[in-house]
């Protein structure tokens, strides 16, 4: 038998057939395993800057990472798919017809605004419009994402260089970075 070839030559069974399995660790409810098959379809030939598979080897480990929190079906399936609004051809009513309307808020959530500070990094800022009235509990869940995400991505950036890795760290952090921070205040 013929193995299918993506557009850049990849095998597209095979990287396919790769996230369910791995996708398999993550869980066994059958929204889960859509998600899974539906994000590795949506990213099919998507490469990291490492050259990995993008969807394995970063929305994957998102996922993971709110399954490890406790997090719920939804939230762990908008992590899945939390950049195929802005990395793919999908639309919001797609999720929301795929999967629910709390999926596709959450993902509409943590998509980025499409504005790039001065090194090319988009702003690490939930996308929250007078459209979507967020919840506290919706807030929670794309807060958690997005952390995710940063974390997802802070861990897969020894290919960068410096003034790149300085650049999104500052852009990662929450809190204030002093300079005196290392006097000792007694």
């Amino acid at each position: 038998m013929t193995e299918k070839l993506g557009e850049s030559g990849e095998k597209v069974g095979s990287e396919i057939d790769n996230a369910l399995a791995i996708g398999k660790l993550l869980g066994t409810e059958e929204d889960l395993i859509r998600a899974v098959k539906f994000g590795a379809t949506k990213h099919l030939g998507q490469l990291d800057d490492e050259g990995y598979i993008y969807f394995i080897s970063h929305c994957m480990p998102v996922a993971f990472l709110l399954r490890y929190l406790g997090c719920d079906i939804d939230v762990i399936t908008a992590g899945l798919l939390h950049d195929t609004l802005e990395d793919t051809k999908t639309i919001t009513a797609e999720l929301e017809i795929s999967f629910n309307k709390r999926v596709a808020r959450l993902v509409q959530m943590v998509t980025h605004d499409g504005q790039k500070d001065e090194v090319g990094f988009y702003f690490p800022r939930l996308h929250i419009d007078s459209e979507l009235k967020p919840t506290l509990e919706e807030l929670r869940d794309a807060t958690l994402i997005k952390f995710a995400d940063r974390m997802s991505n802070i861990s897969r950036m020894d290919g960068w260089d410096d003034k790149r890795k300085l650049q999104y760290l500052k852009r990662s952090t929450f809190w204030r970075i002093n300079n005196n921070d290392s006097k000792s205040k007694t």
